[in-house]
């Protein structure tokens, strides 16, 4: 158990340390100058060389990677280069309103599979939930995040954000956003627990249960739920992580001022302290998803520790 637990903490722990790696050498090897991107085109290049020497870009690049991941490891990612706001500070503000997006679609997506696994009693609500899912898979999330918000616009009562969760209002304005987010997890989730859940219903230990007389609810939560959840939860380990890109696209939409806005905005700024800091916390959240799910791995079904 211990060995399990800790080859999966060095695996992506090596993962995370090349997403380090990776944002160094690509906003440090980037054809431009981080010095004259602070003092604008106007400078005289004297200044522009103390600025270099100040900032240590004028050092090796080993020894800029060495100070580098010092910085990483004390979490000081220094400040924008555009307005010299805290780097750190403004990501996790902006974090905090992503995350809370997809934390609602989560909810909504986990509400969804519990009406398919309901479904299985009422068969009729399973044709509609199939119509319906094929529609989910088939439109992209752009085209549907647009048409979501136009009938946002119209129909719903909410239709402003301050940029704060502060009230009530505004965690309802994430809503139909987080419901354009969990329209492809939810059909593909779908599928996935359907066709385990009709093999596992058709096994030999379902049919001797059913002839022992044990009602249709318990075998369905009580056997034939524990056992499609493996495959299930693999599949939302994969997709979670990917909520969080599929995030930038809806905040655009409906004008959410989350991690998605923050890095469209540091791009065409050049402001690559920021990048960095987005780009290392998002590998940090990929980290920590899928470290989370290993260990619910085995409390589930014990025999995977065991492989």
């Amino acid at each position: 158990m211990i060995s399990y637990f800790l080859s999966r903490i060095f695996y992506y722990l090596s993962i995370f340390l090349g997403i380090i790696l990776f944002s160094f050498i690509l906003f440090h090897m980037v054809p431009s100058d981080p010095a004259r991107i602070i003092l604008g085109p106007n400078a005289d290049q004297q200044q522009v060389d103390q600025l270099r020497e100040r900032l240590g870009l004028n050092k090796s690049l080993y020894v800029q990677f060495y100070s580098y991941l010092q910085n990483v490891a004390m979490l000081d990612f220094g400040q924008s280069y555009v307005d010299s706001r805290n780097v750190l500070q403004e990501v996790i503000k902006r974090l905090q309103i992503t995350l809370s997006l997809v934390g609602l679609t989560a909810i909504i997506l986990f509400l969804y599979l519990f009406s398919v696994i309901f479904s299985f009693l009422v068969p009729g609500l399973r044709r509609c939930q199939d119509l319906i899912e094929f529609l989910m898979s088939s439109l992209p999330i752009f085209f549907s995040g647009v048409i979501v918000a136009l009938f946002a616009l119209y129909f719903y009562p909410v239709t402003s954000f301050s940029g704060e969760l502060s009230s009530w209002s505004n965690v309802f304005y994430l809503i139909p956003p987080a419901l354009v987010l969990a329209f492809y997890p939810m059909a593909i989730l779908s599928k996935i627990l359907k066709g385990e859940m009709s093999f596992i219903l058709q096994s030999s230990f379902v049919m001797a249960g059913k002839s022992w007389g044990f009602s249709e609810v318990a075998i369905l939560y009580r056997y034939a739920l524990r056992n499609v959840l493996i495959p299930v939860l693999s599949a939302l380990s994969n997709i979670l992580p990917v909520l969080l890109t599929g995030a930038f696209i809806v905040e655009i939409i409906f004008t959410i001022p989350g991690i998605g806005s923050l890095l469209i905005k540091s791009i065409l700024e050049r402001d690559f302290p920021m990048l960095e800091c987005t780009v290392i916390i998002n590998g940090a959240f990929f980290v920590i998803v899928n470290l989370g799910f290993e260990y619910l791995y085995p409390a589930i079904d014990p025999r995977i520790v065991g492989k």
